[in-house]
């Protein structure tokens, strides 16, 4: 028997290494309206993404990052891809290798890390359905995967077995997680940058 177990036991060691390594990118994002959200550390510090409804405009809203708890604020949102930019210069961590969308493969193992239903550092495990791609550009739009997503999971990373970025959660569409390409998130953040430098 344990000639069985032992592959097993790797294999729970390295998803929790895998949720413990993202751990410290990962946020908690607070409004004054109720409800959280859970965002990326983007840059390295001081730079936080996350879903434009975890963030609405006009509400206060604060990020807990190391434990410690201080007012954010906006910076930008994108709201066809439901993304918000947040400033939180306590907010220090690594940023997640971008995993390529057109990379996938139906069937590859994904990993949501956030806080659902108020459950600090969770870590929920996947399947990849596809990349749903817009109608005109042909442009990745959607990744789209069989993990169990709840309120608290929004804004946070969906990474691959490998720890890379491959998107932001956002939603659940018939009971499949819905996240926002890792490309995409790039690129957002760079034009927002770009502006503020200009």
């Amino acid at each position: 028997m344990d000639h069985i177990l032992d592959p097993l036991g790797s294999v729970s060691a390295g998803l929790a290494a895998l949720g413990a390594s993202l751990e410290g990118a990962v946020v908690e994002v607070r409004g004054d309206r109720g409800g959280c959200g859970t965002g990326i550390i983007w840059g390295g510090t001081g730079l936080v993404v996350t879903n434009a409804h975890c963030a609405p405009r006009g509400a206060s809203l604060q990020v807990v990052a190391n434990d410690v708890r201080r007012d954010a604020s906006v910076l930008a949102y994108h709201q066809h891809h439901d993304l918000a930019l947040l400033t939180a210069p306590h907010a220090r961590g690594p940023l997640p290798e971008i995993r390529d969308p057109d990379s996938l493969r139906a069937g590859e193992l994904v990993f949501a890390y956030g806080h659902p239903l108020g459950i600090k550092d969770s870590l929920a495990m996947g399947i990849v359905h596809g990349v749903a791609r817009d109608a005109r550009s042909g442009s990745a739009r959607w990744v789209v995967a069989d993990v169990r997503l709840a309120p608290g999971n929004s804004g946070g990373p969906l990474v691959d077995a490998e720890g890379r970025l491959v998107g932001v959660n956002s939603m659940v569409v018939n009971g499949l997680g819905v996240a926002i390409p890792a490309p995409v998130v790039a690129r957002f953040v760079e034009r927002v940058l770009a502006r503020r430098a200009a």
